[in-house]
């Protein structure tokens, strides 16, 4: 290879010509041999960091350097990829001097302009690590200012979450998750980056977002401590570590986050006091220690739940996510002084994370539609909603006095295994269907000796079926929308699911019908309903809904839409077993069993009068959704500390059998569990380890 012309230069004395960023990749892994060099280092020292271009231009790079590298026969590789590290030359670096004569012997690396031999076919020239330095720096294409510049700022492993930057941008807090550690918060100092982040909390209880005081004294977070029952709004003065309680916050529920007002006299954060149903967002009076929390979200009967939220930059008003089902949550922008309402995006499924530009005239958010996570940008009076135009985007917050921009970078991807049972060798889960999209909820039919699934694909998720190898996938509808839970009918010609409908306060339960190819809708009276399964002769939908006063399970007529309770403790999930025996699931910790009667095929069950018997103990059975039901006994998810189990139980030992343990975050603990019995596996989603790095964004859109 010869740099200095941008050529690659062949036995027979050739040239060929390549882009000068290949060459420069080429240069650096042969100055790195034989390591293995990480994409980030590669696009770090190539792309000046500048991931935005150099994610996709990096493995552009990497395929024309094979191409151009490739031997005479064709199949000889240069370069290998180690899946998800990097890449490797295979060919060890031979450094001859230029000038000599071509039969003299390999000279020292401190030559001026060295060549790099591979047998057969190729000679190529490489400069040594000086001159490469230097020609690195004359011959880099200038900076576009024009262009996005991402820079990494955290990258150890495991999941740094939620980036709380200083004021000044100096300082990175974040949530430091592994599969070995408890979380706790850390603090990443940018003006010395060669030094380990700090760790500013400790111990093992919950810890959630965090934010700066805008005179970057304190930082606030809560702090929720399962071995006490009790959950905590905490302050931390950040220079000394000293922490002072500020108001209590509640213990259920997964919703941590906070804001402070620009004069920092207020926090918001998410509480509950009495006579409210639920957790909101309550202030607080920061300059007063007597002052009680005030509430700010709806109260009672309320139709959404407010999740995240962010104070504008001039006080006045505040932007908050609703969240009206699983299938809607958009932003809202409400004037604090008189209250006044203004809906400011549509159509979005699951907000994660926004902030206030610097300016006030902006919002920067994130969204994960399908599980795909992307930023955008929303011009508060044009109301002109942009893209950032990547993946992977959440968690946004700006530093307020540098305007810096930080986020957190984070894939979610799921895919389809199977764990083989009753082996006398240990065996690991086998992927089913895995590729590039995420594929969830896997159902298995025993009729029609296939299974049924929610995939990605399409850019949305929707229903497909494949054989029990995978294989002969098929997709069945092309709604354009997200679909959840697929399940069989006992019969085998129908398949339940829930899906979203126009209206933005409903969903409701679809069913295809394989023996007509139609879709259709389960004309329920409910509003919002929860994972369908099927009764017994297939003529209604078990599920559960949510109104205003409770949520329990109930059983609908798919033709009529007629919708009988069938319990009354907080049912979630539930299965029939035999034509009147349902097993279910709910607030209370266990599985319970209840027995439906019925008069001329007509359910009339009252259920204050028919006690559901415990069939597994809360002690060991705490999953709402992740088990199956076989004859013999009932698989279930157990969630530890550090790790995740797949247990049996056995009804008539009344025995629990661990059968697999995994790491916390490579299962999908909402996903269904689906016994194929003719195979002797059990079903169900897996994720991959998920990374997530805290990463800054300069972008033209903002």
């Amino acid at each position: 290879m010869i740099p200095i012309e941008y050529a690659i230069k062949f036995e027979d004395h050739s040239k060929q010509s390549i882009q000068p960023k290949f060459i420069e990749v080429l240069c650096y892994l042969a100055k790195h041999f034989p390591r293995v060099i990480p994409r980030e280092e590669l696009i770090e020292n190539v792309w000046a960091g500048n991931s935005y271009v150099g994610e996709k231009a990096l493995t552009n790079a990497i395929w024309h350097l094979r191409q151009s590298l490739k031997g005479s026969n064709n199949e000889d590789e240069t370069i290998e990829t180690i899946r998800k590290v990097g890449y490797r030359l295979l060919v060890a670096p031979q450094y001859i001097d230029n000038n000599a004569d071509d039969n003299a012997p390999v000279s020292s690396q401190d030559n001026y302009l060295s060549t790099l031999t591979q047998p057969k076919s190729l000679v190529f020239a490489c400069v040594v690590f000086l001159v490469l330095g230097l020609m690195f720096s004359l011959f880099k294409t200038p900076q576009n200012f024009d262009q996005a510049v991402i820079k990494q700022i955290t990258k150890s492993p495991g999941s740094e979450l939620f980036p709380s930057p200083s004021p000044d941008g100096t300082q990175v807090v974040f949530k430091w998750l592994t599969d070995k550690h408890n979380s706790n918060l850390y603090i990443k100092d940018r003006n010395n980056p060669q030094l380990s982040p700090k760790q500013l909390t400790f111990g093992n209880a919950y810890v959630g977002h965090s934010v700066w005081s805008n005179d970057g004294q304190y930082l606030y977070f809560s702090r929720k401590d399962k071995s006490n029952d009790s959950c905590q709004v905490i302050q931390l003065k950040v220079l000394t570590q000293q922490e002072k309680p500020i108001v209590d916050c509640p213990t259920k529920g997964g919703y941590y986050y906070l804001d402070i007002s620009p004069d920092d006299n207020t926090l918001a954060f998410h509480g509950y006091r009495e006579p409210a149903d639920e957790s909101g967002i309550y202030f607080i009076d920061l300059t007063n220690n007597e002052s009680q929390p005030v509430r700010f979200s709806c109260s009672n009967n309320c139709d959404y739940k407010e999740r995240d939220f962010a104070f504008s930059p001039d006080g006045k008003s505040i932007a908050v996510t609703r969240r009206i089902n699983r299938f809607n949550e958009n932003i809202y922008l409400v004037n604090l002084a008189t209250k006044e309402l203004e809906q400011l995006t549509k159509g979005e499924e699951d907000i994660v994370g926004l902030t206030w530009h610097p300016d006030g005239e902006k919002l920067v958010f994130g969204a994960q539609r399908a599980d795909i996570r992307r930023g955008y940008v929303l011009d508060i009076n044009s109301k002109a909603i942009s893209n950032f135009q990547f993946e992977g985007f959440s968690y946004p917050a700006f530093a307020r006095k540098s305007k810096e921009l930080f986020y957190q970078q984070r894939y979610e991807k799921y895919y389809l295994a199977s764990l083989p049972l009753g082996n006398n060798v240990a065996s690991s889960p086998f992927p089913i269907i895995e590729s590039e999209f995420s594929h969830l909820d896997p159902h298995y039919s025993t009729k029609q000796d296939r299974i049924a699934y929610a995939s990605n694909e399409s850019g949305f998720y929707e229903l497909w079926i494949s054989d029990t190898q995978g294989l002969n996938r098929q997709q069945l509808t092309f709604l354009k929308q997200t679909i959840r839970y697929p399940r069989w009918s006992h019969s085998g010609d129908k398949i339940a699911f829930l899906g979203p409908v126009e209206s933005d306060k409903a969903d409701k339960i679809y069913i295809y019908d394989l023996t007509t190819n139609t879709l259709s809708i389960v004309p329920s009276m409910h509003q919002i309903h929860n994972r369908p399964t099927w009764s017994w002769d297939d003529n209604a939908i078990i599920s559960a809904v949510y109104e205003k006063e409770y949520v329990d399970l109930h059983y609908i007529n798919i033709v009529t839409g007629d919708s009988t309770r069938l319990s009354n403790d907080g049912s979630r999930f539930g299965i029939m077993t035999s034509p009147t025996t349902l097993l279910y699931t709910g607030e209370r910790k266990g599985l319970w069993q209840l027995e439906l009667a019925f008069e001329n095929q007509k359910l009339f069950n009252n259920y204050a009068n028919n006690q559901p018997l415990n069939k597994v103990s809360g002690k060991i059975f705490k999953t709402t959704y992740t088990w199956d039901h076989t004859e013999q006994g009932v698989y279930f998810h157990q969630k530890y500390d550090k790790h995740h189990q797949i247990s049996f139980y056995n009804y008539a030992e009344q025995q629990s059998t661990p059968i697999l343990r995994l790491p916390r975050s490579t299962l999908r603990t909402s996903t269904t569990l689906s016994k194929i019995a003719k195979n002797n596996e059990l079903l169900f989603s897996r994720a991959y380890s998920p990374q997530a790095d805290i990463k800054s964004l300069s972008h033209p859109l903002l």
